[in-house]
């Protein structure tokens, strides 16, 4: 069986939309409902009839064209009586016979209908140029840390949770990851008249926490100038007209500026609603600018698309999930990180002409499908 022509059925056929109906906007939260449901489920005229002439016009036509009467010829001209007309000489000269028409000339033969063409061939796209390669690398590389700051913020939550059961009551706001040493700090804040402060902080490394810090009550240090922006950004993106696909909130994953005064992106992500599905759809990349303005949005389908992951049987590999990306020419981040997530490849199919696209967090690359020149 052919790889290329299986996959890209398999992807066609795994595209099966479901419009779902919004919901009305919801209140802002903190954020973390929604990473609470990624821990417990890991989401057509006739002729016109020509009228007769009017009796005028007809009785005029006949008139024109009657016979005159003989007129007598006069007295001095009349032959005596009994007296015999000379014989004619000559006899009337008959009337030209009427020139019949000139046939028709004969209708052209028709054109031989051609013969049948061989049907085209369908060639394969053009190599991928030095920038889209290099935009399928940042693709894989942001969606890898996207991977690792979900999975940082479930060892975090589960790690708060622990020691504030109720984040509500402490004024829990909202989280955000950061990088510090070999491994990713996780704070959790509280929105004061002076600003957001610490309420937990935990560091993982390894897949466990490896330090905390936890501040219910008492003085509660603030947020630094680079956290302070990276929880205005989360807050710039509440107030945008954007619904998750299942469920009342959204996972929001901060990704940190590059430099202190460099552009935050925020993904708002819709969270897993049931097990073995994953939600393709209803997730949303937003940029907020220096100075809190959002700078430019995005999402990455037109409507809720749930996908099937099925859990590998133990000792084989998690069998790729194909999809269909109608929204850009190359697979996007957020195909990379929906493999971190599920654990699954991804067979993505994109462009025109379509090109099949083998994705995993840790990188992105085009599959050749058969054809000439391949």
């Amino acid at each position: 069986m052919r790889l290329a022509p299986f996959l890209a059925a398999t992807a066609l056929a795994l595209v099966a939309v479901t419009a779902a109906a919004q919901q009305t906007a919801q209140p802002a939260g903190n954020g973390l409902g929604g990473l609470s449901d990624t821990l417990n489920g890991l989401s057509d005229n006739g002729q016109a009839a020509v009228e007769p002439p009017p009796a005028e016009l007809a009785a005029n036509t006949q008139q024109a064209v009657a016979a005159e009467p003989a007129t007598p010829a006069p007295a001095e001209a009349q032959p005596p009586a009994g007296t015999q007309p000379p014989a004619e000489t000559t006899a009337e000269t008959p009337p030209p016979a009427e020139t019949p028409p000139a046939p028709a000339p004969p209708s052209p033969a028709p054109a031989p209908s051609p013969p049948p063409g061989r049907p085209p061939i369908a060639m394969p796209p053009e190599p991928l140029t030095r920038p889209q390669l290099a935009e399928l690398q940042a693709a894989a590389t942001r969606g890898r840390l996207l991977g690792v700051i979900e999975r940082s913020g479930r060892f975090a939550t589960q790690d708060m949770l622990s020691r504030i059961p109720n984040p509500d009551g402490a004024g829990i706001s909202g989280w955000i990851a950061e990088a510090e040493g070999n491994g990713v700090a996780v704070t959790f804040y509280a929105d004061t008249d002076a600003g957001p402060v610490t309420v937990y902080r935990g560091t993982i490394n390894g897949g466990r926490i490896v330090a905390r810090n936890v501040h219910v009550s008492g003085t509660r240090p603030p947020l630094n100038p680079i956290q302070a922006r990276m929880a205005a950004a989360r807050a710039a993106t509440a107030a945008l007209d954007h619904r998750p696909c299942g469920g009342d909130l959204f996972n929001v994953f901060v990704v940190p500026p590059l430099t202190p005064d460099g552009v935050i992106d925020v993904y708002q992500i819709s969270p897993q609603t049931r097990p073995g599905f994953y939600p393709l759809g209803g997730h949303f990349r937003t940029s907020v600018a220096p100075d809190g303005s959002v700078a430019a949005t995005r999402g990455y389908t037109e409507a809720c698309v749930d996908v099937p992951v099925a859990i590998p049987a133990p000792g084989t590999r998690p069998a790729p999930v194909a999809v269909t990306h109608l929204m850009d020419p190359l697979p996007q981040d957020i195909h990379a990180f929906m493999s971190a997530w599920t654990g699954h490849p991804f067979l993505v199919v994109a462009g025109d002409p379509q090109r099949l696209f083998a994705v995993t967090p840790d990188g992105i690359a085009e599959v050749p499908r058969e054809g000439p020149g391949r």
